[in-house]
């Protein structure tokens, strides 16, 4: 976990976030000149501040990255026990998001 506070409210910068219309956005790995995380969306345009982008498009709803589930060790026992299915259907049976 790589945690950031704004507002009281802790974010996990390993996360992604979804906002209100359903865009996503996850952290660069970069920082602005303010020490203030910056993320990118799936929509395209400039990255933001973690700051604007939770002011302009929050809230901001966390939720687990697309290798963070296939890479876990629930999906490892999966596959020992001898199951085959997608991973749609994996991540609708442990209730995970992919």
């Amino acid at each position: 976990m790589t945690p950031y506070v704004h507002d009281g409210v802790v974010f996990d910068l390993d996360c992604e976030f979804v906002d209100v219309t359903g865009v996503v956005w996850a952290w660069t790995g970069e920082w602005s000149p303010a020490k203030e995380p910056m993320l990118g969306s799936d929509a395209g345009g400039p990255d933001l501040p973690l700051p604007d982008a939770y002011y302009y498009h929050g809230p901001l709803i966390p939720r687990r990255r697309k290798t963070a589930v296939k890479s876990g060790a629930a999906f490892t026992e999966t596959l020992r026990a001898g199951y085959v299915e997608s991973d749609e259907e994996f991540a609708a049976r442990i209730g995970g998001v992919l």
